[in-house]
């Protein structure tokens, strides 16, 4: 196994120390899903149909994912166990692939055990709001797309500023909100929770833009995080090579 996934596999899940993110992100959805459907005046009768509560949760989802896993890629999880950079790259000498591969394969394990923990909470949310199985199934796919494409940033962040963290975890926050807010002014069906409501609710989005920016919503959407995320996976191998 990659040394750098094993470390961080071991610290993060079997230390425990990445188990308050699993559980705020489970918490967290599951009390709104909890709140939605309790009061009287809205129960299962005002959810159900044209996947109103399964629009809402999985909107809540991608956002929830999306930012534990930034959070786990930038080391805000019990930074002092993890070794630095320094020392995979110049101690022990790995070459920039292998310290890149460890960290992605490790940030595609926290989305993945994310997602296998709020999977029942959005199967359920979308068989009380009757949602068509094509809409849950890209849903599903969305979600951790979604999370990966974002979260990689925050492993530029880490290679860049590993010993600044007071300075790096508000300048990568900045980042993506500034990233999100531009795409969604440029082009509104460019913002993930527009895209992800409108799929679990099998519509189309509004295509609100400026500059005369249009063209197909979902192609669109989807050419914009896939250049964004694969960006961020080569800045992250450029940021650890300035380190060696």
């Amino acid at each position: 196994m990659n040394p750098v996934l094993r470390e961080h596999l071991g610290i993060f899940f079997r230390e425990g120390q990445g188990l308050p993110a699993l559980l705020y992100l489970l918490g967290i959805l599951g009390l709104a899903e909890f709140l939605l459907l309790t009061p009287p005046y809205l129960g299962t009768q005002m959810w159900s149909g044209t996947g109103s509560l399964f629009k809402i949760c999985a909107s809540l989802a991608v956002v929830l994912t999306a930012y534990f896993a930034l959070r786990a890629a930038n080391r805000e999880y019990a930074p002092a166990r993890f070794k630095p950079l320094c020392y995979w790259l110049r101690e022990r000498g790995y070459p920039v692939g292998v310290v890149a591969r460890g960290q992605a394969a490790f940030l595609c394990a926290q989305v993945a055990s994310s997602m296998l923990l709020i999977a029942p909470l959005l199967m359920w949310a979308g068989a009380i709001s009757r949602t068509p199985p094509a809409s849950l199934a890209a849903t599903f796919v969305l979600i951790p797309f979604y999370a990966l494409c974002y979260s990689v940033w925050g492993l530029v962040a880490l290679a860049l500023r590993e010993r600044a963290p007071d300075s790096r975890e508000p300048m990568i926050r900045g980042f993506t909100v500034m990233v999100v807010v531009v795409a969604m002014i440029v082009y509104l069906p460019l913002n993930p929770v527009v895209h992800i409501l409108a799929v679990a609710g099998a519509e189309d989005p509004p295509r609100i833009g400026i500059f005369g920016a249009h063209g197909p919503p979902g192609v669109v959407n989807l050419c914009f995080h896939f250049a964004y995320g694969a960006a961020g996976f080569i800045a992250h191998r450029w940021a650890l090579a300035r380190i060696r």
